[in-house]
């Protein structure tokens, strides 16, 4: 039973469509920018788009279009919502010192994107219900049916950024850095990426996007074997490049 998702060559049981994930994205994207304020850099926002447009355009995952926000908050944090909904902290982005490093974020979230981390984490997580008022939340408007719509949305953008397990951390590292090097960035720029999350993990809090997550030493140490793996599998000359 199940389909086969290519991005992790495992089969998996949805019941979520993907018509029906974009629905629930819209939702919490409303409720999101009424949260945080979208940033108004223009640059910076293109900039994080165009490398999110190219690193997507090499994702397993095609069925949905892929989006990318920066949102103004002096925060170290990236997360993903429903429908291929990607969120970047401006305090994570002026943190990061070159494309490459950008796109090891967002290859990381279309990671999680692809191999369905977010639709099976809400599937787990979350009632029918919950679900059900975001797929169909533009059936209805009354007043009450909004509350509901702005609760469910909470809920959801709750869990997302409470993180994932050790082992999908680790899986959408391995695809982030597959993506990286399908779209040409660097993916050695994802070891740099998580020793700067290191660096700016000491103190009482550290990032949020440490939360859940594995230690940052044990994903540096795959990252680096992935990468590896990566170059033997090139031929020699275009390994050497």
């Amino acid at each position: 039973m199940g389909t086969l998702n290519p991005a992790t060559g495992k089969k998996e049981f949805i019941f979520i469509s993907s018509a029906s994930e974009i629905s629930m994205g819209k939702s919490v994207h409303e409720q999101l920018v009424q949260k945080y304020k979208l940033s108004t850099d223009k640059v910076k926002g293109e900039r994080l788009k165009e490398i999110g447009a190219r690193v997507s355009s090499v994702s397993d995952r095609k069925d949905y279009p892929y989006n990318f926000y920066l949102l103004q908050k002096d925060e170290i944090n990236a997360f993903t919502t429903p429908g291929g909904n990607i969120y970047v902290f401006s305090g994570l982005f002026d943190k990061l010192k070159s494309d490459d490093e950008i796109a090891s974020v967002l290859s990381h979230e279309i990671g999680h994107c692809a191999a369905r981390h977010v639709v099976k984490k809400i599937q787990a997580e979350l009632g029918y219900n919950i679900i059900g008022t975001l797929v169909f939340a533009s059936l209805k408007t009354s007043d009450a049916r909004t509350q509901q719509i702005a609760s469910a949305a909470s809920s959801i953008t709750n869990l997302v950024m409470l993180g994932y397990s050790r082992e999908d951390e680790y899986a959408a590292d391995k695809l982030g850095v597959k993506y990286m090097h399908l779209a040409g960035y660097d993916p050695q720029a994802m070891v740099k990426a998580l020793q700067m999350l290191k660096e700016n993990s000491k103190g009482a809090q550290g990032p949020l996007i440490l939360r859940s997550h594995p230690y940052l030493d044990d994903r540096v140490v795959r990252v680096q074997s992935e990468i590896a793996n990566l170059k033997n599998s090139l031929p020699k000359q275009q390994a050497g490049s």
